[in-house]
């Protein structure tokens, strides 16, 4: 009985992968009203970078219009404000920081030829008590402002500003006038009434989340005036060929270790390798499902997630390794399996999550390109954790109810051994 259940889970979750392998190579129409859309694959629906999509970098050079500018704390501001105002346009762009440089990818392989003049145009921001567009009647500039973001609020997607000691003054007269009109570029943003508000702070409500953003984004880079001096430009030129070689690269090496897996322990080789196909269309999956601000698949990145395929295979070996040698000291077959994960997993997991920690502090505190190998690193080792420290444990009980004999699994016993039962 139990090897009858072993075998029909063995056959669902066959089917189950065999769909989601489908899902994630193919294409094709989706059928009814969505017939004008396609489903691309979850592989192709990952984030690329212009080294496998094709494209152009421009790199600018940062620069301080003020003199002891914060620049590190106004690049954040302006890599938002500019991604919003390229993509106002229509470009399909993906603005990030790299080290004190901004850099603009063009997905679309063009980029206005008056891209410089456009991200350097000053951005103005100021709070007044009438609706005027007369820079005199000014009462809070962007100087007044500590800090500008976007936040949820009882549903309600809000721009809080938190003003200087100075700009508490200023806003003050802004709250004795009953109404404050709020000006980004000399166009009106928002017009609020701001009686009996704190003066240290206040919460604009905005139609939707992004307007929010883009608001906060334009008004701390009045803040931080900075300019951009046009450095260089790469193109994706070899995207087309370093597609091709990636996916020889990622196909080959889980072919390698699968047959690594299968030569050393046979049957049970086919498990573990079962198992390194689920968790690498997981990852797939999960790196799709990543929003461009957070992930875009780079030529590092895509070495990361290589990386995280060869440490979920070694964690199989290992396991199985484990076993083998419960199964070497003596102890039946079922019981080698059993007592050989449960010696194994735990110190597994602890390497895992000291990669994963290592990973988290580089995501956080190295250039654009380190930090997106980063993410790739931590989606693989949180992706492959799961799935193989789980799924072995379950697969190689399955397995254990349909084969009984040692040599499926390539275990031998050392020489003078009596079994342990």
């Amino acid at each position: 009985m139990k090897k009858r259940h072993s075998i029909g889970r063995f056959v669902v979750v066959a089917i189950i992968t065999l769909v989601v392998l489908v899902l994630t190579v193919c294409s094709f129409k989706l059928p009814g009203t969505w017939t004008d859309s396609d489903f691309v694959g979850f592989a192709r629906a990952i984030n690329f970078g212009v080294d496998f999509k094709g494209g152009e970098v421009l790199d600018y050079s940062v620069k301080s219009n003020e003199a002891n500018a914060d620049i590190n704390s106004g690049i954040g501001y302006n890599v938002t404000r500019i991604k919003y105002l390229l993509e106002n346009e229509n470009y399909d762009v993906n603005v990030f920081q790299n080290g004190d440089d901004i850099c603009i990818e063009f997905w679309n392989e063009y980029e206005p030829l008056d891209i410089t003049e456009r991200i350097n145009k000053k951005v103005t921001f100021s709070i007044k008590t009438k609706e005027s567009t007369d820079d005199a009647d000014i009462v809070v500039s962007a100087a007044d402002i500590e800090s500008a973001q976007a936040v949820v609020s009882n549903s309600q997607y809000v721009l809080y500003l938190v003003f200087t000691e100075t700009g508490a003054e200023h806003f003050q007269t802004v709250i004795d006038s009953g109404t404050a009109y709020f000006y980004i570029n000399s166009k009106t943003a928002q017009t609020v009434g701001v009686s009996g508000a704190e003066k240290s702070y206040v919460g604009i409500t905005i139609g939707n989340f992004d307007t929010a953003k883009r608001f906060a984004s334009e008004i701390m880079s009045a803040k931080y005036d900075l300019g951009f001096d046009y450095v260089s430009v790469s193109s994706g030129r070899y995207a087309e060929r370093n597609k091709i070689v990636a996916i020889c690269l990622f196909v080959g090496l889980f072919l390698i270790c699968a047959a690594i897996l299968c030569a050393v322990f046979k049957k049970l080789g086919l498990v573990g390798s079962f198992i390194l196909l689920i968790g690498s269309l997981l990852q797939i999956i999960v790196l799709q499902a990543l929003p461009t601000n957070v992930f875009v698949m780079t030529i590092p990145a895509f070495y990361a997630s290589l990386l995280s395929m060869v440490l979920g295979a070694l964690t199989i070996y290992l396991i199985f390794a484990k076993m083998h040698n419960e199964y070497k000291s003596g102890k039946i077959l079922f019981a080698s399996v059993k007592f050989g994960y449960r010696k194994a997993w735990l110190k597994i997991l602890d390497v895992y999550v000291i990669l994963f920690a290592t990973a988290l502090i580089a995501l956080f505190v190295t250039s654009y390109y380190a930090s997106q190998f980063a993410m790739a690193l931590m989606v693989g080792l949180a992706v492959y954790a799961i799935t193989v420290l789980i799924l072995t444990k379950f697969f190689t009980v399955w397995f254990s109810n349909i084969s009984y004999k040692n040599k499926a699994y390539g275990f031998k016993r050392e020489a003078h051994i009596n079994e342990l039962k």
